[in-house]
């Protein structure tokens, strides 16, 4: 089946875990090629700011003021 022919949601879904799997595969090569030796990988990622960091904490309602005070 097709990301195409999937309901959006789905697609949509598929397509963000994809991203974030590139995404934790890129932080692992970095660390297997540069910082193996100083430190293990859950440290170097948490330095790093992981995954778990940059989930919005903020509700719809905060985002939509805060974008209406930037656009005016």
């Amino acid at each position: 089946m097709s990301v195409f022919a999937m309901p959006f949601s789905d697609g949509c879904e598929l397509i963000g875990y994809a991203l974030d799997a590139e995404e934790e595969d890129r932080v692992f090569l970095r660390w297997a090629v540069m910082y193996q030796k100083d430190m293990d990988f859950d440290e170097f990622r948490h330095r790093l700011g992981g995954a778990d960091e940059n989930e919005e904490l903020r509700t719809a309602g905060e985002i939509l003021r805060s974008v209406r005070e930037i656009i005016g």
